[in-house]
């Protein structure tokens, strides 16, 4: 039997305030969901271990950080993007200003740690589908080579939809990157 390896990644999801950030943290790490929203201030953090079926004998844990995302809050985010491992790009399907807004939050990351694997992420789906929806799918999936994103993805934070791919999607696509398999 051979022996694991083992590796720690850090991925930050980014994106304006209020996108879905906190909770698609919750819900990933813990499998909850929080109704009442409370802004984040700085910087949360929280670990998890990542199976991937196709690579059985990798002991992967992430280090998922989630930064505030109102303006006011940009002078401290730099510090927390080193050492940055991939980028999970996030935008709220109902508010067509979180999805424009994009690009000014890849070029803020991308002074500080250059260009890292990262998927572009609509959350709110359910929101999406009572009607709400400002972003269409196209549009997404437009944008996503425009920035030159692995991929895109719709998620729900509240009902589960789709966390679990992006996090297990660009903990590969890491892994992959990285040379060490």
């Amino acid at each position: 039997m051979s022996e694991k390896k083992s590796f720690i990644y850090k991925v930050c999801l980014l994106g304006d305030g209020g996108v879905g950030k906190t909770s698609l943290v919750l819900r990933y790490c813990e499998g909850k969901f929080k109704e009442n929203y409370m802004m984040t201030i700085g910087s949360n953090f929280s670990t998890k271990k990542v199976e991937l079926e196709d690579y059985p004998n990798f002991d992967i844990k992430l280090q998922v950080w989630d930064l505030a995302g109102q303006k006011h809050f940009s002078f401290v985010r730099p510090p927390f993007y080193r050492g940055s491992s991939g980028i999970l790009m996030v935008f709220d399907l109902t508010r067509r200003s979180s999805f424009q807004n994009l690009l000014e939050w890849k070029e803020e990351y991308e002074k500080v740690v250059g260009t890292k694997p990262n998927i572009l992420v609509g959350n709110k789906l359910d929101l999406a589908e009572d009607g709400e929806r400002e972003i269409g799918t196209q549009e997404g999936n437009s944008f996503k080579d425009e920035i030159g994103a692995l991929s895109y993805h719709e998620t729900s934070a509240k009902d589960g939809r789709g966390v679990e791919n992006i996090f297990k999607e660009i903990t590969r696509d890491i892994l992959e990157k990285s040379g060490k398999i």
